[in-house]
């Protein structure tokens, strides 16, 4: 584990809190009261709470496999690194004949942004959604919540983030509401 660059470790980090977050929400699914329909009100958290375990489990190994081949590569990268460095310092024939300083093979991480704050905010919308959805109701929550979170990503495209954000919210409740027989929350709307 020592191999592992911050970018890496932040990886492993963010695996690590998005399964145990899918941990504790899986395991509140428990309180939920069941019905006897085939589709229960537990159903979906549920869903969402093993997924949020599979895919933080899945970030923590790709860190560790890309940290295993990262481990695999700069050894043998880093002798010809230091060769190909001195040899362009000595006046050799690699910066007249146009070959790239870097050495065939070794991955180079890009420069260190701050996600580690993009990680926390995207985690404190996701609980504030949560704390708004019953009282404002799941459309109204989930669009805003859609419409934020898209917003992070890219956010000059605003009209097409508060369509996709708005669509999005109208098709999971009528799937839910007509189509599974699952109540949401209908908030200040009902």
């Amino acid at each position: 584990m020592r191999t592992l660059t911050p970018a890496l470790r932040g990886d492993v980090i963010t695996g690590i809190a998005v399964t145990l977050v899918g941990a504790v929400y899986y395991i509140a699914t428990f309180w939920i009261q069941e019905t006897k329909n085939i589709v229960t009100p537990r159903t979906f958290p549920a869903i969402v709470g093993i997924a949020l375990i599979v895919l933080g489990l899945f970030l923590i190994g790709q860190a560790v496999y890309r940290s295993r081949k990262l481990a695999e590569v700069v050894p043998a990268g880093a002798a010809s690194a230091s060769s190909g460095a001195s040899g362009v310092a000595s006046g050799s024939g690699a910066a007249d004949s146009g070959v790239e300083d870097e050495p065939a093979g070794v991955v180079l991480d890009a420069p260190e942004e701050s996600k580690s704050k993009q990680v926390v905010l995207q985690f404190a919308l996701f609980f504030i959604y949560l704390g708004i959805l019953i009282p404002v109701g799941f459309l109204l929550s989930t669009a805003a919540f859609l419409m934020t979170m898209t917003s992070i990503y890219a956010p000059h495209r605003w009209i097409r983030n508060l369509i996709f954000s708005v669509l999005f919210s109208v098709i999971i409740y009528v799937a839910f509401v007509y189509g599974l027989a699952v109540y949401l929350p209908v908030g200040i709307l009902g």
